[in-house]
């Protein structure tokens, strides 16, 4: 609540005026002494600011950080582009891998994942340097501005990381020379994938008869984008069998390393449906472990209501118990359900009555406590971080760095809660619990980044946001995410890429 300004009534008597003319004539003289303060500390601040530029102009070019001519808003934007860039990148470098690794087996790829292991490190520091800027208040600005300065620079070290042995990895797989395996290896990955596919599709049917449209929603759209980018693998392939047929191999490299990216969504849409009814039973199972233990909380709450009159723990107590009979009730009409939001409405109303319950535990209560419940919550948050991290993993050309940093987030208090488990269980209960709070944030922006894009573009959906072959992987973060240090940002597009790195070979006369 803002405090009322107190206005003091004078009274009517003689002095009042006098009062008054003598509090005007006060203000005036402190508003005078104020404004010539403020006139020198201006001056001062102009003075000093000037300095600061003369020093700063007579820096060597060398010493200057170009990023400390942006704005603040400059360097957010800078920053979220750079990190979407870099996430973009390391998942593309993951997928190159795996190619690789069909194909020349785990110990000829080994100095290349090495360069993802630590491209890797560098993304997740950036993703929680992005974290620790989201949490900042908006009036320290230095704070947040050195945030966005490092996560930039951690991606400008993840670029140059991947392009480090770009030209070993691509003459590892020698695509130059003859494209004709990778394109054997390519349809034989379409041909798995769109067998798992509509396997998936056929398992629908028997889904639909247990869980209602709620649930089966992120299913149904990963049908359609699984179809949509299986036609952009097929339709790649195409290109490049009839670039090798009239002898354009760089045309054919090009639609390649697109038809690679475009299969690799389909195979995490594909994993996600496939896990799906997994995690769709065990969010079933759960409902009736949370049930026991809710009522458990319940009678343990009375009792300490009845027995220390803490008549706090009314409200929870009676929000427990609504929610544990709403719940009961959607299980005995036998009608179909969405396992995952009834698990997580029983849970909300267990935190809310597990919190004053915790403050009048003593810390050996807590962690018993803790244990009770610590498998249940574990499972429950591991199936909500891997179902939005599918959703994210699956749709990543149009989420923005918001979503992937609170996914980020999430998948780190999850390795930590595990972490935690054995040692410390009511930290490791508030790290589960954490990770699935952040998981459902991350899905909900994603889910409305995805709707809000699909508007902009009339109600199609737009699968691959038209960046498959755009760059990323071992050729750096794809084009026009620099700031000016270099020629061409960090790294260039595949294409062009590929076009200069043939050029240099056919100038030293070498064949592919």
């Amino acid at each position: 609540m803002v405090p009322e300004v107190a206005v003091l009534l004078l009274g009517a008597s003689i002095v009042g005026p006098l009062i008054i003319a003598a509090a005007v004539l006060a203000l005036v003289g402190a508003g005078a002494v104020w404004l010539a303060g403020g006139q020198r500390r201006s001056a001062r601040i102009r003075a000093g600011w000037q300095r600061q530029q003369v020093e700063a102009a007579q820096q060597p070019e060398a010493e200057r950080d170009p990023l400390d001519e942006l704005s603040t808003d400059e360097l957010r934007l800078r920053a979220g582009s750079v990190l979407v860039a870099a996430d973009n990148a390391v998942s593309s470098s993951e997928q190159e891998l795996l190619f690789a690794q069909a194909s020349y087996g785990e110990e000829r790829i080994k100095p290349f994942q090495q360069d993802l292991e630590e491209a890797t490190r560098h993304l997740r520091q950036s993703f929680s340097l992005q974290q620790q800027a989201d949490q900042t208040p908006q009036d320290q600005q230095d704070e947040i501005r050195d945030l966005y300065k490092r996560i930039i620079h951690h991606c400008e070290q993840l670029d140059q990381t991947l392009t480090a042995h770009q030209e070993e990895f691509e003459g590892l797989r020698s695509l130059e020379r003859d494209p004709t395996p990778a394109l054997e290896q390519l349809q034989t990955r379409i041909d798995e994938f769109s067998r798992r596919r509509r396997t998936a599709e056929d398992a629908l049917e028997t889904m639909a008869q247990k869980y209602d449209d709620d649930a089966l929603a992120q299913y149904r759209d990963n049908l359609t984008q699984s179809q949509r980018a299986l036609e952009s693998a097929e339709q790649e392939h195409r290109r490049a069998a009839e670039a090798v047929q009239a002898g354009d191999t760089a045309a054919a490299v090009v639609a390649l390393h697109s038809g690679e990216q475009a299969a690799a969504d389909v195979q995490r849409l594909v994993e996600s449906m496939e896990q799906t009814e997994d995690r769709l039973a065990q969010a079933r199972k759960n409902i009736e472990i949370g049930i026991t233990q809710t009522e458990q909380d319940i009678a343990q709450a009375k009792a300490l209501r009845t027995g220390t009159h803490r008549e706090e723990l009314a409200g929870p107590i009676a929000a427990a118990e609504q929610a544990v009979a709403q719940v009961r009730d959607v299980l005995q009409t036998q009608e179909r359900i969405d396992p995952l939001r009834v698990l997580h409405s029983l849970e909300i109303a267990h935190r809310e009555l597990d919190e004053p319950l915790n403050a009048i535990r003593d810390q050996q209560a807590k962690d018993r406590r803790a244990r009770e419940v610590l498998d249940h919550e574990l499972v429950s948050a591991r199936n909500q971080v891997e179902s939005a991290a599918d959703y994210l993993r699956a749709r990543r050309y149009g989420i923005s760095a918001t979503a992937r940093t609170r996914m980020a987030e999430a998948q780190r208090c999850l390795a930590e809660a595990h972490e935690r488990a054995e040692g410390e269980p009511a930290r490791a209960l508030d790290y589960a619990q954490q990770a699935g709070q952040l998981a459902a944030q991350a899905a909900q922006i994603a889910q409305r980044e995805i709707a809000e894009g699909n508007l902009a573009h009339g109600g199609q959906v737009v699968i691959g946001g038209g960046h498959y072959g755009t760059g990323g992987g071992f050729g750096g973060m794809g084009y026009g995410y620099g700031y000016g240090r270099r020629p061409g940002g960090y790294g260039m597009g595949r294409a062009a890429r590929t076009g200069m790195r043939m050029g240099r070979m056919a100038h030293r006369g070498r064949r592919f």
